[in-house]
C-alpha cells in the first residue's frame, strides 16, 4: 500500500515516489519552510527557488528574540533541546553574551586572548546531563565559521548526545563555547557526525560552575582537537570520561535556509552571506572579539 501526499502548490494527490521534492512557496502561500511539491510542481517552482530564498524563507527575517538581558526570563537559562535555529541563535547570543559579561567582572573567568585570536570558528551548545557515575548527556547548539577576512559564515544546526563514566553524580545544564582553533577544527563540524572524547573535572552548584577542558575530535568531516569553555547551573560534582555524538540537524538547517539540498559543508565553508536572523548572534560575537582590537 502506498502512503499519497497532497502537493502544496497545486493541490493534487500523488504517492509518495510522485512527491518527493520539497519547495519553497510563492509569497501568497506565507510559509517560510519548504513544502512537499509533485515532480512537476517542483520542476516549476525551480527558477524562482533563489529569490524565494533570498525573500521569504526564514534566513531572511528579522531576528524576533533579541534580548539577552536579565530584564527577560527566558535569558536566565538556556533550555538544551532548540526547536528551531532562530531558538539556537538566540540561546548562543546569549550565552556569548553571559561570557563575555563574566569576562569582563573577572579576566580569569575569559576565554585567553591568545585563543580567541587563532579561532577559526565557535561552536556553541547548551546540554543536559544527569547520572550517578554513569551519566547521560543531550542537548542542541550551533557552529560558525571565522573567515580570512574577520567576518562569520551563517550558523549550521547541530545536535550532541553522549554517555560519561566516572565519579560523578547529579544534574546540571551547561552552555559550552567550543573553540575551532584550526581549518580541521571547522571541518569536521562540516560533516554530517563525529565524536568527542575528553576528560574533565566539573562542579556546579546552585547558580553557576565554570571549567575549561580539551578534547578529541573526529568524524566525516576530519579530526581535530579543540577547546572547552563551559559554564553549568545546577547541582553536580565529579571527574569523568566522556564521549558524544555530534550530529548536523540537515531538516533544521533545511527548513532555515529554504534549500532542501544545503550541507554543513556550504553552510560553514561556502560563501553563503550572513543571514539577517542571526545578526543577534553577529552582534555577540562582535563584543566577544572586540577586546582583541583594543
Amino acid at each position: 500500500m502506498r502512503s499519497r501526499h497532497h502537493c502544496r502548490f497545486c493541490g493534487g494527490i500523488f504517492c509518495n515516489e510522485c512527491s518527493k521534492g520539497r519547495s519553497l512557496l510563492p509569497m501568497k502561500f506565507h510559509m517560510g519552510n519548504p513544502q512537499r511539491v509533485c515532480d512537476v510542481c517542483c520542476v516549476r517552482l525551480e527558477p524562482v527557488q533563489p529569490y524565494l530564498m533570498d525573500h521569504i524563507c526564514r534566513a531572511a527575517q528579522l531576528p524576533t528574540h533579541d534580548l539577552t538581558d536579565l530584564s527577560t526570563l527566558r535569558s536566565w537559562l538556556n533550555f538544551p533541546w532548540g526547536q528551531s535555529m532562530e531558538y539556537e541563535i538566540y540561546k548562543a547570543a546569549n550565552t556569548i553574551s553571559n561570557y563575555s559579561k563574566v569576562g569582563s567582572l573577572k579576566p580569569e573567568k575569559s576565554i585567553p586572548d591568545a585563543i580567541l585570536r587563532q579561532a577559526k570558528g565557535l561552536a556553541i551548545l547548551t546540554v543536559a546531563k544527569i547520572g550517578v557515575m554513569v551519566t547521560y548527556n543531550i542537548g542542541t547548539g550551533l557552529v560558525v565559521a571565522r573567515r580570512e577576512d574577520g567576518s562569520w559564515s551563517p550558523p549550521s544546526a547541530i545536535s550532541s548526545c553522549g554517555v560519561g563514566w566516572g565519579v560523578q553524580a547529579g544534574g546540571e545544564f551547561t552552555d559550552f563555547i567550543i573553540v575551532l582553533r584550526n581549518e580541521s577544527a571547522v571541518a569536521t563540524f562540516s560533516g554530517n557526525m563525529h565524536l568527542s572524547v575528553g576528560a574533565g573535572l566539573s562542579a556546579a552548584a546552585g547558580i553557576v560552575g565554570r571549567a575549561a577542558e580539551a578534547d578529541i575530535r573526529g568524524g566525516s568531516g576530519g579530526y581535530a582537537a579543540c577547546y572547552t569553555y563551559s559554564c553549568s547551573k545546577g547541582a553536580f560534582l565529579g571527574c569523568s570520561l566522556e564521549g558524544s555524538v555530534v550530529t548536523t540537524r540537515n531538516q533544521e538547517n533545511s527548513r532555515f535556509y529554504g534549500n532542501p539540498s544545503i550541507t554543513a559543508s556550504d553552510i560553514l565553508l561556502g560563501s553563503l552571506p550572513m543571514p539577517p536572523a542571526a545578526s543577534t548572534l553577529y552582534q555577540a560575537l562582535s563584543n566577544l572579539f572586540e577586546k582583541l582590537e583594543r
